[in-house]
């Protein structure tokens, strides 16, 4: 029976259905024949499917069973490198090949980390090596074709990818790198006409389709690949490997239906390629399906263990849905073996903590990212002279409508020409009304998301900018290390994920004011402190706005307040506080309103923790997100916003303002902890800013129980707003003009 199982179990294996070899090949573990032998196939198996802890540890005791058998090390050292572990991974590739020097998989392996580790001489030996044992083996003359490219040969990378796909005509990687190795022997026309022409040549090769669709993503975006990815899945429907490209490139033309349904099915295929988990989980983040994107998070994990970047999305999802002392802990986690990527997930949710999230665990959280990415070589090696029209760079993936296009444009527009070039460097494609305003004030503009942080600093430096300005710091798509290659010879902060200091040498100031960072908050930034005399930001109001309604506790039996924050900013904190003001009040109700809570199972789980903090679920709304004009209409409902803490509403604030509804607010002592104070303060209602939540608390019953004092503030309210420094913009463009100037001028000296 046992002979018969085995054999069972490894026609599973061969036929490519592993999940069918489980059962047999776990009924032979006892066998005294087949026993040891079942076990390591029941570890590949394992692999195959993915559940990497499974067969872990079926690897290992084969690996101790079988000790002149080169295959357990190997597998067990391929996935210590996919859980982020390059020493361990070495060691147990060279445990393989001193019980089989000639195992081929083990040299390649071995060799690709060793390239990865900066030793390509050590790398090209063990790959020589190797294709002495083989030469005919596809994937050994395409890794010695992809070293070659690295080294800066083109054309024998070109020429190798070429013969891998004639061997194999579907091959992703070849096809993938024939056309890197084209577009850096000819440029992209040159590159798209050579794959075209091997296209008709060979039109039922696929591999000529995806590298026609590497190179259309590389020149337009994901977008511009999708039909030649189609054509590749048409000529090789079998191949995992064109799946997931193709969704890849569907998530990331944000095609998002397309893309989960199609990285499914290329997990299905590939349950062992932690990168496809990874871009799922981007997928799901960006529809706002956090529950779904933990619970894949959580299979991942278990599967291949704490990966850094399965942690790192954890602590994301994790901190989006308001469960922040899991986040930061989940980050923390994260660090060993996370490297700079891990650094920058820990500060970015490291400011939603109620406790860890004060200035100074800020900074020294970014002086820690600080260190790990030193200064680069300066590009900028001498400063243009004069005191002309100073070109001013913006680096963002804001510009348009976005909180960073809402709060900049305006003075952005008012900045006087003959003074103020502007140039945009733009990492998100963007093509809306705001956009367009600002391609319009802009004298240059390029979209350079696609490119390397080196590359962007030298068209910086290639441009001439004088004044960089960094608008997108640690938050999604944000890339502020562009400012550790001195690309410009004043560099600075400005909004966008603007919640403390960067921490680098590179930034040369923040743009802040008075409320942001009053005097003494100096010790908590490692930049100049630039402050303008009124708000840091201006505010353009939409122009479809609604009007302002009446306060609608005059037509009901209670207020409503109202938190439309994310809620990542929604903390125990907060909850404890809502819970006591609707304890105060028996016919308040509250309103939350996000995106992520049109999903059930979130809208459910918050239910939950909002439960357990006291607050009455049947005086409690829990609401998706609207579109942004649905959205305004929506505080047509509410008669307080209740802000969020430690971090403050910063857009939020503005809206709601703007819809006639004031928000009550509590200060802390970082710079996100502050952005309500600062836009409170400019409209002047700085006595609805608390100082304790104490005070938040009798704050929020006294002015509930003031109805006409409410509704006259209502009233008059966008007036007031209208009539202030925060959307004054030529008032703030004055200011902005000057602190901008300051900064030259002392640069200069």
């Amino acid at each position: 029976m046992g002979a018969v199982a085995y054999r069972a179990g490894l026609e599973a294996l061969r036929a490519g259905t592993p999940a069918e070899a489980l059962a047999p090949l776990t009924a032979t573990l006892d066998d005294p024949v087949h026993g040891e032998w079942a076990r390591l196939n029941l570890g590949l198996a394992l692999q195959a499917l993915g559940r990497l802890a499974e067969a872990e540890g079926h690897l290992a005791m084969a690996m101790a069973a079988l000790p002149d058998l080169a295959e357990p090390p190997f597998r067990l050292g391929t996935i210590a490198g996919l859980r982020g572990d390059p020493a361990s991974a070495m060691a147990l590739f060279r445990a393989a090949l001193a019980r089989d020097p000639a195992h081929i998989p083990a040299h390649a392996a071995l060799a690709a980390l060793t390239e990865e580790a900066g030793d390509r001489a050590a790398a090209r030996a063990l790959l020589e090596t190797a294709h002495r044992l083989d030469a005919s083996e596809p994937e050994l003359i395409l890794a010695l074709a992809r070293l070659a490219l690295t080294e800066g040969n083109a054309d024998a990378a070109r020429e190798g990818a070429a013969q891998v796909l004639a061997m194999r005509p579907a091959h992703a990687a070849a096809a993938r790198l024939f056309a890197e190795a084209s577009l850096a022997l000819g440029g992209m026309t040159a590159a798209l006409a050579e794959v075209s022409a091997c296209a008709e040549a060979d039109p039922f090769a696929a591999g000529w389709a995806l590298a026609g669709a590497w190179l259309r993503e590389a020149a337009e975006g994901p977008a511009a690949a999708l039909a030649d990815l189609r054509t590749a899945q048409l000529l090789a429907p079998e191949v995992p490997e064109i799946l997931a490209a193709l969704g890849h490139a569907l998530a990331g033309a944000e095609r998002t239906a397309e893309a989960e349904a199609t990285l499914r099915a290329a997990i299905a295929a590939r349950p062992g390629d932690l990168d496809l988990r990874n871009r799922l989980a981007t997928v799901l983040w960006k529809a706002n399906r956090l529950s779904a994107m933990l619970d894949l998070l959580e299979a991942a994990i278990r599967d291949f263990g704490p990966h850094p970047t399965l942690l790192q999305n954890r602590a994301l999802a994790l901190n989006a849905i308001g469960e922040q002392e899991a986040a930061l802990a989940t980050a923390e986690a994260a660090l060993a073996g996370g490297g700079v990527p891990a650094l920058v997930n820990r500060i970015a949710v490291l400011p939603y903590h109620p406790e860890a999230g004060t200035a100074a665990g800020l900074r020294t959280a970014a002086e820690a990212i600080g260190q790990a990415m030193p200064l680069q070589a300066p590009l900028v090696v001498r400063r243009r002279l004069g005191e002309g029209r100073l070109r001013v760079g913006l680096l963002s993936g804001g510009l348009g409508q976005h909180p960073v296009g809402w709060l900049t444009l305006a003075g952005l527009e008012a900045l006087p020409e003959v003074e103020f070039e502007l140039f945009a460097y733009a990492l998100k494609p963007r093509a809306d009304p705001l956009a367009a305003r600002f391609r319009a004030r802009c004298a240059r503009w390029r979209e350079v998301g696609a490119m390397e942080d080196a590359a962007i600093a030298g068209l910086i430096a290639e441009d001439g900018i004088d004044i960089l300005i960094e608008m997108g710091g640690y938050g999604e798509g944000g890339r502020p290390f562009v400012l550790q290659y001195r690309p410009a010879p004043v560099q600075l902060k400005w909004v966008g994920a603007q919640f403390s200091t960067l921490g680098l040498a590179g930034c040369d100031g923040i743009l802040t004011d008075r409320w942001e960072t009053p005097l003494g908050a100096e010790p908590h930034y490692t930049e100049r402190l630039l402050r303008l005399p009124d708000g840091y930001v201006c505010y353009l109001p939409p122009p479809y706005a609604p009007p302002v309604t009446p306060l609608p506790a005059l037509a009901a039996d209670g207020v409503t307040f109202g938190c439309f924050n994310n809620l990542a900013k929604v903390t125990a904190p907060v909850l404890a506080a809502w819970a006591r003001i609707l304890a105060a009040l028996p016919t308040a109700r509250l309103m939350l309103r996000t995106h992520a809570l049109g999903e059930a199972t979130t809208r459910a789980r918050v239910g939950e923790r909002l439960a357990r903090a006291g607050l009455p679920l049947g005086r409690v709304a829990l609401e998706g997100g609207l579109p942004h004009r649905e959205l305004l209409a929506a505080y047509g409902d509410i008669d307080i916003a209740l802000d969020p803490f430690p971090y403050a509403g910063g857009l939020t604030v503005c809206e709601a303002l703007w819809m006639g509804v004031p928000v009550l607010a509590l200060a802390g002592d970082s710079f996100c902890g502050r952005h309500a104070l600062s836009h409170l303060s400019n409209v002047g209602l700085a006595d609805w800013v608390a100082g304790t939540a104490d005070e938040y608390v009798t704050q929020a019953i006294a002015r509930a129980c003031d109805l006409d004092g409410l509704a006259a503030l209502r009233q008059g309210l966008r007036g007031r707003v209208a009539a202030s420094p925060l959307v004054d913009a030529p008032r703030f463009a004055r200011a902005l003009g000057g602190v901008l100037r300051q900064a030259w001028a002392t640069a200069a000296r």
